[in-house]
């Protein structure tokens, strides 16, 4: 199933780029929307082999973040703090939901910062009339940012040598790219996309073909760690509950964000669910069918309108860890969005 492409205006006037997959809901035949949300250095086709798995029964949309794709290519530091990303994100919600249905919400999922920026979106007065749930393959970085501070009022070796881990090692590409210059560097010199290469082929067996504009995209994208990553990981706030539905979907190879950091998700939210899945940290390239039977079966559990029938079999519940045997990617996979 092709996607159909819109551009909608988002904060600063940025045109964002916007796929949709599925038949849009009507009053006639109301379904639900998901709106996928993607990380860094991606676009929104990298989310296409989940959209595909889901698009039979569901209204899927994905949209290039401000700086990437065939979005605006709009640069600076403070174009990425979380305030703009967010207005973008309302834009877009706004632009695909059926105006003449003004209860309908979508399901936020998020990948990567896609993830990150969602939790605080949660938070927004305007979510509560938006968004009906969100299923996240990430923490908030204000959660990263207690499980550390907790684990340092508490020095046992066994706590300094996760904090050090999880700083040094696991979110030690995250820091490097809070630097000036060197990022920049490291994507103009081709050792970005060497390194994504790499990753995805060793983390998930998937072969990568870097996509046009992928290192200017990446380049733009570092804004988004200057302006977010330390000013909230250093200086988290306390827990503020949403009462939207959140799922976690723990990836259990994940090398940048491990199963430890996603201890505290349950205190950001009154309903709170979550499940595994045996990916490392592109689970929607390399597991996008079984990704999908999870974000569905959340979807499913907090349905504001009519889903169709013949929606996704699967025994994975969004209230219970799921396992899943490895499947070999799709070959859209390969390449999407990356």
């Amino acid at each position: 199933m092709n996607s159909s492409r819109q551009f909608v205006t988002g904060a600063d006037r940025v045109q964002l780029c916007v796929h949709r997959w599925g038949e849009a809901p009507s009053p006639q035949r109301p379904r639900e929307t998901i709106v996928l949300l993607h990380g860094f250095p991606d676009c929104a086709l990298f989310w296409e082999p989940v959209a595909q798995a889901l698009a039979a029964t569901h209204h899927v949309v994905a949209y290039d973040m401000r700086g990437c794709g065939a979005s605006t290519p709009i640069s600076g530091r403070l174009a990425y703090r979380y305030a703009p990303l967010i207005d973008d994100l309302f834009a877009v919600i706004d632009a695909v939901i059926d105006a003449r249905s003004p209860k309908q919400k979508v399901h936020l999922v998020g990948h990567d910062w896609g993830g990150l920026y969602g939790w605080d979106a949660l938070l927004d007065a305007r979510a509560t009339d938006r968004i009906a749930s969100f299923t996240t393959l990430a923490p908030s970085l204000n959660q990263v940012g207690l499980w550390m501070r907790r684990r340092l009022l508490r020095p046992t070796p066994a706590n300094l040598g996760q904090v050090l881990h999880q700083m040094l090692v696991s979110n030690g590409l995250m820091t490097f790219f809070t630097l000036p210059v060197l990022p920049e560097l490291m994507w103009r010199s081709g050792l970005g996309s060497a390194f994504m290469k790499t990753s995805l082929k060793r983390l998930e067996g998937l072969t990568m073909t870097p996509r046009a504009g992928l290192a200017d995209d990446a380049i733009r994208y570092l804004g988004i760690y200057r302006s977010n990553l330390l000013q909230q990981a250093l200086r988290p706030r306390q827990p503020v509950r949403t009462a939207i539905p959140v799922h976690t979907v723990v990836a259990t190879r994940d090398p940048f964000l491990p199963p430890r950091v996603f201890e505290g998700c349950a205190e950001w939210t009154t309903h709170h669910t979550q499940s595994t899945l045996d990916a490392s940290h592109w689970a929607p390239l390399s597991r996008p069918t079984e990704l999908a039977a999870l974000i569905e079966a959340h979807v499913r559990a907090h349905t504001v309108g009519a889903i169709g029938d013949g929606a996704l079999s699967s025994n994975a519940s969004p209230h219970r860890p799921a396992e899943h045997a490895p499947t070999p990617p799709s070959p859209a996979a390969t390449a999407a969005g990356i």
